[in-house]
């Protein structure tokens, strides 16, 4: 508290608008999905099905938990890209709630230029000037006199400043309006909440497109050759946790739901406060 972290981030984004203007112009490649995982294929998985096939122990159980989580990895890194839509300049703040008014004032206070916040509970939120606000406080209560003493304010010269306060029920979920600020402020819980959304939306398409090939596997009575009646036991599902895909589809077509937060490459990303 009060080490001057927040000025240090302004300062921060002011000083790379134009690394940033450079990255969002550069184009949004997607890496090729993984392999499957060979690597971990050693002599060990066929001993005992081979005749004299060597057999090895502690250093292949090492390697191949290694390759696996190399493989792992990889495939996360993909799933993530494969949720990229666009890429933005802007820099997302991510910090509690408690804290997002202090963010906006301090844009607002430490910004060089104009300062607009759009978005959150308070909607669009545009700069004025002094002379406008005197002015309108004089006519809600009635003032008489026509030529208030006018103090001269802040003369802001520099660059537009563009902040979306994405939080409430009212925020944008586009990605592509988004990634057209300079900064994205956003909380945990809307994070933690889109997130949920999208890892539930993923499981439930899996669970639904398994539903949509297990048709076999559902229990019942057949007729044998003698007319007898045989019960059919549901084949049991394998163990095991299912890998997530990156853009799951339920037998119904539904898409998964993908949090707008993780459609954008971000140029920057601040967690405040993050303990």
């Amino acid at each position: 508290m009060g080490l001057g972290k927040t000025i240090a981030c302004v300062s921060l984004i002011a000083a790379t608008l134009n690394s940033a203007q450079v990255f969002a112009a550069s184009p949004l490649n997607v890496p090729s999905p993984p392999l499957p995982n060979i690597d971990s294929l050693d002599p060990s998985h066929f001993a005992g099905t081979v005749w004299s096939m060597p057999t090895s122990e502690g250093s292949s159980h090492r390697a191949q938990a290694k390759a696996s989580k190399n493989h792992e990895k990889m495939e996360a890194v993909y799933s993530r890209a494969s949720r990229l839509k666009a890429k933005s300049r802007a820099t997302l703040v991510v910090c509690p709630l408690s804290t997002v008014s202090n963010w906006e004032d301090q844009f607002r206070e430490h910004w060089r230029g104009e300062v607009s916040v759009f978005g959150g509970s308070g909607g669009t939120c545009l700069p004025s000037t002094p002379s406008q606000s005197l002015l309108q406080s004089s006519l809600s209560f009635g003032a008489v006199d026509t030529q208030p003493e006018v103090k001269v304010g802040r003369v802001r010269q520099g660059t537009h400043l563009r902040v979306y306060v994405y939080h409430g029920n009212a925020r944008r979920p586009d990605p592509t309006f988004l990634a057209d600020f300079d900064a994205v402020i956003t909380t945990y819980a809307t994070l933690a909440s889109e997130f949920s959304k999208q890892n539930r939306g993923a499981t439930t398409a899996d669970d639904e497109d398994d539903d949509c090939n297990s048709s076999e596997g559902v229990g019942g009575v057949d007729i044998d050759e003698h007319g007898n009646q045989v019960l059919r036991l549901p084949k049991t599902k394998k163990g095991g946790l299912k890998r997530k895909k990156p853009s799951a589809l339920a037998c119904n077509g539904t898409p998964e739901t993908i949090s707008p937060l993780q459609s954008i490459h971000w140029f920057r990303v601040i967690l405040d406060e993050a303990q």
